[in-house]
């Protein structure tokens, strides 16, 4: 069941309650039904302003870049779009990248980039420097942020907007736990606590997302010497801040927890964001694909988000999809790229 296309909500569900979408040939045809990928097992990097950067790409047609979420020091990266990436290059020409500091993508240089407006310059920059100059941006959880506030600032960038759950863009909401997983014990982990972690979490609905690539894939990253510097600089950057903003912390001592909507690298570029799109300067279709299941940002942060994006910019629209916790596009990945077509095709 959806309700029209510009209407406040349209709903999803897994399996059901959606209008099929004819398979698009060539790649797709192809795709096992599996939540690995076959086109990203080749990496390549390229210098962003110093910085050298892993990324993949595969596919022909619209230019469409993934931006992924976590922030340091954790393990996530690029490789979490494994589960999508073959099938959205059916139909696109798909770029997914580490962020600054994460994965194989080289650490910030200096103190001042461990934070969002960092992350948002070198996610700009690899835009550039592998250049594109027109392309769908997609953002998930701490990537939503960076992917609307390049299509805020550089909509001649940006054709359409697309957000995976998050609570980056959500109005504040400072209820939730610090981090409902604790990391493993070990660090850095085995690849039997990386397995064991991911199983436990409830981050995920859909378990099937946890395989011997994935675990794989975060294990490589946990083993390079740069994920534990990360950590150390990353704290230091935070005791810098501390020393720099007495007044901040004691106002709200909450600025500097480890996670969570309110963090002191990230929300003052999250407040000026949603203030720029209240303002009306996100203004390309945008489309919100949000997992029911999701207990880290629970439906009501995609409804916060979507109560302020549609708004401001009529051309919005929001699916609820079943099954899937906080990584919907890799716990529905058939879903969600029916879901993305149908919402290219319909804005094209």
């Amino acid at each position: 069941m959806t309700t029209p296309r510009r209407s406040f909500l349209a709903t999803a569900a897994a399996g059901a309650l959606i209008a099929p979408l004819l398979a698009e040939p060539g790649i797709a045809a192809s795709v096992p039904p599996s939540y690995d990928s076959r086109l990203m097992g080749a990496p390549k990097f390229i210098d962003v302003d110093g910085i050298r950067t892993r990324y993949f790409d595969a596919g022909r047609g619209p230019v469409l870049v993934l931006i992924h979420g976590g922030q340091w020091p954790a393990t996530a990266s690029a490789d979490g779009f494994a589960a999508i990436f073959d099938r959205l290059a059916a139909s696109y020409h798909v770029y997914a990248f580490d962020k600054l500091g994460m994965g194989f993508t080289d650490l910030p240089k200096t103190t001042a980039d461990y934070s969002m407006d960092g992350i948002i310059r070198h996610a700009y920059g690899f835009m550039r420097a592998v250049g594109i100059t027109r392309a769908i941006v997609a953002g998930h959880s701490r990537g939503a942020l960076p992917a609307a506030r390049i299509a805020v600032d550089h909509p001649e960038l940006v054709s359409h907007l697309i957000i995976f759950d998050t609570n980056a863009l959500a109005p504040d909401d400072v209820t939730l736990p610090e981090r409902p997983d604790p990391p493993p014990a070990t660090q850095p982990p085995t690849r039997e606590q990386i397995r064991a972690a991911d199983l436990a979490s409830t981050l995920s609905y859909n378990k099937a997302i946890v395989t011997d690539a994935s675990v794989e894939a975060e294990y490589r990253i946990a083993q390079l010497p740069k994920t534990q510097e990360a950590s150390r600089r990353f704290r230091a950057a935070k005791e810098q801040w501390v020393r720099d903003n007495p007044d901040r912390v004691k106002a709200n001592p909450a600025l500097v927890n480890d996670s969570g909507a309110l963090v002191w690298w990230m929300v003052d570029t999250k407040h000026s964001t949603l203030d720029l799109i209240r303002a009306g300067h996100l203004q390309m279709p945008t489309c919100i694909i949000w997992g029911w299941n999701d207990t880290f940002a629970p439906y009501r942060f995609g409804l916060g988000a979507m109560e302020i994006m549609s708004k401001a910019n009529t051309n919005t629209e929001m699916h609820f999809v079943n099954h899937a916790g906080h990584f919907v596009f890799a716990e529905q990945p058939e879903t969600v790229t029916r879901l993305i077509d149908s919402f290219m095709r319909a804005y094209s």
